[in-house]
């Protein structure tokens, strides 16, 4: 079994596939504090938890954006299942290709989607990550990478919102009945989520209208998506599980790669 992982700003993601099924997904808070042996704890139960034994797991891959816990968790992978994870990177990136900058400016999700993306979907393709941070990829009529737009997601941005005007309350990601809030917590779900959705809509149509194309594939994933895509003018197809498919390929390609 391939052991898939994907470190991001807030939340860790795990998956298993056996061969190309997906056996399980799980989540743990991405806390910095944390040492590698309480990580290793963590798997080890998640791992049990989903009947699959650490010896079953034969390979394993691991993206990151939080650095001071790659190797952390790449020791508790080590310590659990006796192996060691192929980092994504420049140098471990399956058919990930870009002529818009070096890749190793590039970060690991925006890799690890893009090979994704580029293999399931009709090209030229729209990516939208609602993660962290809110994020659109576009990759051209060949699969490459060819640029991104990074900004605020939406819990940051309400987060902001709410500290920095004493009278707003903390909310729920909610989509409201009418676009025109008549309270407070409704006002403030408006201009998360339709805000949001507006924002997808709008980026998507200055991206095509910059490279002077007329339509694209639009995906859509993570964590905020499925509530601001019915929102949303333009039709994304979600696909929760883009990054882990994209981490099972990168890993299939590093492998075919190293017994030519």
């Amino acid at each position: 079994m391939l052991l898939c992982i994907d470190i991001g700003n807030t939340n860790i993601t795990l998956g298993c596939f056996a061969g190309e099924t997906l056996r399980f997904v799980s989540r743990l808070y991405s806390l910095r504090q944390k040492c590698a042996d309480e990580y290793a704890s963590s798997l080890d139960d998640i791992l049990h938890l989903h009947g699959v034994q650490p010896k079953e797991i034969d390979g394993a891959i691991l993206s990151s954006v939080v650095p001071e816990l790659t190797d952390c968790f790449t020791s508790a992978v080590k310590t659990v299942c006796g192996r060691t994870p192929l980092i994504v990177g420049a140098d471990c990136c399956g058919s990930f290709r870009t002529d818009a900058l070096p890749v190793s400016q590039v970060g690991a999700d925006l890799i690890v989607d893009s090979v994704a993306a580029a293999q399931k979907y009709p090209l030229p393709c729209v990516i939208a990550d609602l993660g962290t941070a809110t994020k659109l990829i576009y990759l051209d009529a060949e699969g490459k990478f060819d640029g991104c737009i990074i900004a605020p997601g939406m819990k940051i941005s309400l987060d902001a919102l709410t500290r920095g005007a004493a009278l707003l309350p903390s909310i729920s990601f909610t989509v409201p009945e009418t676009v025109l809030g008549t309270n407070t917590v409704a006002c403030m779900q408006s201009g998360s989520v339709y805000g949001t959705a507006a924002m997808l809509d709008g980026l998507t149509d200055r991206i095509l209208a910059e490279l002077g194309i007329e339509s694209a594939s639009l995906v859509a994933t993570g964590g905020y998506s499925r509530g601001v895509l019915p929102c949303c003018r333009r039709s994304f197809r979600y696909d929760e599980h883009l990054l882990l498919d994209g981490l099972r390929m990168i890993y299939a390609a590093e492998q075919k790669e190293e017994k030519a």
